[in-house]
């Protein structure tokens, strides 16, 4: 059975304590599981300091969940961040940091800027609407899961959304806006599935075609899949093995890997998972798995 996660960003320092209590009633209501809780002044823009502090608070949870051969790593968890929009354009910080491995989704609280905190009063009256918020980004996420599952584990020689996004180069980042988009729009999961389908990303036949002109083949169902994603053991930075197993909140095969014959006039540089990897020039193949590990 899945477990759904939830990371909550954002939360306004006044009401920090009655919303821990709140949500955590709330989460068992939903069926989701608090996992982190931050909180940050309502104020101020997201930072990368901010999203690099959650996101190790988020590995020291992650690397805490007891395995076992039944239940590989990550293999039955669902990964949602729930954050208070800014909008101020610091939103991007939280999903450059998490939106390729959670579903990253707003509270939409309205006038967010506008919220009074100064009696005890105002503070429920913002506790209220907070947690209404994180009610519907919560129902939505769920709709939209399975719909995103389906693509990564049913359609993984189709989808675009396994894609390496630093390897592919800049067609992934209408992918991401994609799914962003659909969770800020509380979209239709039925109408998500079918935006993927006539995305501009480009092609070759039916393989998809990155950065510099290189055709990601992926593997039949039935084919050899040999890309495992490392451990966290395997010293590899933790986004590596979360991003190996995850993709925007869901699940998939973390052997799955893509084919690229590698062009005689092509570079055999790579930006890798954590590192970047220069490939001998006789090299003709690489296996470039979603997490960008390269092979």
């Amino acid at each position: 059975m899945l477990r759904r996660l939830v990371v909550v960003a954002g939360v306004p320092p006044a009401i920090e304590g009655s919303f821990a209590t709140a949500f955590s009633k709330l989460a068992t209501q939903e069926l989701v599981e608090p996992t982190v809780l931050s909180a940050y002044s309502l104020c101020s823009g997201y930072t990368e300091d901010y999203a690099n502090e959650l996101y190790e608070r988020l590995v020291y949870k992650l690397k805490g969940r007891r395995r076992t051969a039944h239940k590989p790593l990550l293999a039955e968890t669902n990964l949602i961040v729930l954050f208070l929009q800014k909008r101020d354009g610091s939103d991007a910080v939280l999903f450059g940091k998490f939106g390729v491995e959670a579903f990253v989704t707003p509270m939409l609280v309205p006038h967010v800027a506008d919220l009074a905190m100064d009696t005890r009063g105002q503070r429920g009256h913002v506790l209220g609407k907070l947690i209404r918020c994180a009610r519907g980004a919560i129902r939505h996420a769920r709709l939209m899961l399975p719909t995103i599952h389906e693509d990564l584990n049913s359609r993984e020689n189709k989808t675009c959304l396994l894609l390496p996004p630093k390897t592919f180069g800049r067609g992934f980042s209408q992918i991401g806006r994609r799914v962003w988009d659909a969770a800020t729009n509380r979209e239709d999961p039925r109408k998500f599935a079918n935006s993927l389908k006539t995305l501009n990303v480009a092609k070759n036949g039916k393989h998809y075609v990155g950065q510099g002109g290189l055709v990601y083949r992926s593997p039949s169902k039935a084919g050899p899949r040999h890309g495992l994603a490392p451990a966290w053991e395997d010293g590899h930075q933790p986004s590596c093995v979360i991003r190996g197993r995850l993709r925007f909140g869901v699940p998939f095969d973390p052997r799955f890997h893509y084919d690229c014959q590698i062009p005689r006039d092509w570079h055999r540089r790579f930006p890798g998972c954590h590192k970047p990897l220069q490939l001998p020039q006789r090299r003709r193949h690489a296996n470039c798995a979603p997490n960008d590990n390269v092979r």
